[in-house]
């Protein structure tokens, strides 16, 4: 493995004000200043402050080794033992996904084409016909099939020992006979969006209506990915025809604490669908996550409907998890924006993320491009996550609190799905945030309704310290769906962290946050049955 010489952090002052107003939050400069700071600081409301979380003696420089020994995991994982993949369970579910249920299709690695070839029609139809053995609709499943989109965060969610369902479609064919069968296997069982008889009609107008949507994955080898599907070229919504959710699908989103939403469900759906299908979690007390991906780049100024859909999500948006480029991508105008439509175009995924990257001569950081992202007209947003691939995660909330933790070092196979992991992790952090917060909230007759800035701080430390564990774990193996990370590998990890902090790249994670992060993950496993 390579070694990444890097120097010591110097720390980073991350304050929460006394107020609810948004803060400022760090400059630019100052951030830069501190890349490896994991201590979060925060100042009461007697203006004294006090460091929470523990930093790391300070040593001129040292040589940091990547792992080479993390093995693969394997397929024949244990699945969680109370979450069978039936549809008798009534009671309360930790989180559905909306949407975006496919078959990933893997190519060999080869360079990967620039936007003007790889999103058109004809490129589609070569990978297509070169992509699997799926001719008929009893084809036996192709080694080269995977699924993909949602699935790669219900069954990292499900092996994080969450109680996972998903609310999607997939048509009656191999393909969705094969998504169907592997979610089963990991305990996720499938609500359809829409009714067998709704489907039928529909299929008459619309021929997507009856398949399983599937998804080309290109790598070039070296970490980097790109996708091409039907989702890229139209025509939009793919499932045209679907104006709510089938009442199975309603009663799963009415039982859910939270719901997890991607922007390729856009692309699949109405904007009043997923409103509607949102609405029905909401009502009924769930959180929402928002991860925009590499779609990010299609809710731009000018497209009237896609903006309109944008402003819905972000006003109903309980997390939003992003890149630096999407989230960039997300902000409502100006050069920010422009930067981060320009950064993605629609193409690849990079091998890994930046704390800092400069796009048309535009510099993006997490702390800038976040505040931006809190301050757009609409956006209800509590968090902010900013995902920076090795160097590790960001996160920034309503109110100002800002925490940094950096990311294991592993051997990376590609970073499909990485992020799609990272997410599940955040989650489970957060669902832990909130029922704490509703635990004091209720012990003192709703008289205090946030957490000690000392406690929160450290519960985001753990949450984010998780979150980048479980992304490092997924990244260790070539493709996602059933090769995302697994609770065993996941603990490995965070283990050498505790052992050594200096086996961590980019803002690094102290002993103490990955200690707490393993045990987040004990506690819900215990919790789930699987352990």
């Amino acid at each position: 493995g390579r070694c990444v010489r890097r120097e010591r952090p110097r720390g980073a002052d991350i304050s929460s004000p006394p107020t609810m107003a948004l803060a400022a939050t760090l400059h630019p400069a100052a951030f830069a200043r501190a890349p490896r700071a994991t201590a979060a600081r925060f100042c009461g409301t007697n203006a004294s402050s006090r460091t929470v979380a523990p930093r790391r003696s300070p040593v001129p420089s040292v040589v940091v080794a990547r792992l080479r020994s993390v093995p693969a995991p394997s397929r024949g994982v244990l699945t969680r033992a109370a979450a069978r993949a039936d549809s008798e369970y009534a009671g309360p579910l930790d989180v559905v996904a909306l949407g975006n249920m496919c078959v990933d299709i893997l190519h060999p690695p080869a360079p990967i084409p620039d936007p003007a070839e790889l999103k058109t029609e004809a490129f589609l139809a070569t990978l297509d016909a070169t992509g699997d053995d799926a001719s008929s609709d009893d084809a036996a499943p192709s080694d080269r099939w995977e699924v993909g989109g949602n699935c790669n965060f219900l069954i990292a969610a499900a092996r994080l020992g969450l109680r996972a369902e998903c609310v999607g479609h997939v048509g009656d064919d191999a393909r969705g006979a094969f998504l169907r069968d592997t979610l089963a296997a990991e305990g996720v069982p499938l609500k359809r969006l829409a009714s067998a008889e709704l489907v039928a009609d529909a299929a008459r107008k619309n021929n997507e209506m009856d398949k399983t949507l599937t998804c080309h994955v290109l790598s070039d080898g070296v970490g980097g990915h790109a996708f091409c599907s039907r989702y890229d070229l139209g025509p939009w919504p793919l499932l045209s025809e679907v104006r709510g959710v089938d009442d199975d699908a309603a009663r799963a989103l009415g039982r859910a604490d939270a719901v997890f939403v991607n922007g390729f469900v856009f692309d699949e759906l109405r904007p009043s669908a997923v409103k509607s299908a949102v609405a029905i979690a909401k009502a009924n007390g769930a959180k929402v996550f928002f991860d925009p991906g590499p779609r990010a780049f299609t809710f731009r100024v000018g497209d009237a409907d896609r903006v309109s859909a944008l402003d819905s999500i972000l006003g109903d948006a309980d997390v939003v998890l992003a890149t630096l480029e999407e989230a960039a991508a997300l902000v409502d105008a100006g050069d920010f924006a422009d930067a981060g439509h320009g950064a993605l175009g629609g193409t690849a995924v990079g091998a890994g993320g930046v704390s800092q990257s400069t796009s048309g001569g535009v510099a993006l950081d997490p702390a800038t491009v976040a505040t931006q992202l809190l301050k757009r007209p609409g956006c209800a947003a509590d968090w902010v996550v900013i995902k920076c691939g090795p160097d590790g995660a960001s996160v920034f909330t309503r109110r100002g609190d800002q925490v940094y933790v950096g990311s294991p070092a592993v051997e990376v196979g590609d970073t499909v799905g990485c992020g799609d992991s990272a997410a599940a992790a955040v989650v489970l952090g957060y669902a832990k945030i909130c029922a704490a917060r509703e635990k004091l909230f209720q012990a003192s007759s709703g008289k205090i309704a946030y957490l000690p800035n000392a406690r929160l701080a450290a519960m985001m430390e753990e949450t984010l310290a998780l979150a980048t564990a479980t992304g490092a774990a997924t990244a260790t193996t070539k493709g996602a769906g059933r090769n995302v990370a697994t609770a065993e590998l996941v603990e490995e990890l965070l283990d050498r962290c505790v052992c050594d902090e200096e086996t961590c790249l980019g803002w690094g994670i102290n002993a103490a946050a990955a200690t707490r992060a393993k045990e987040l993950l004990d506690a819900s496993l215990k919790k789930s049955g699987r352990r």
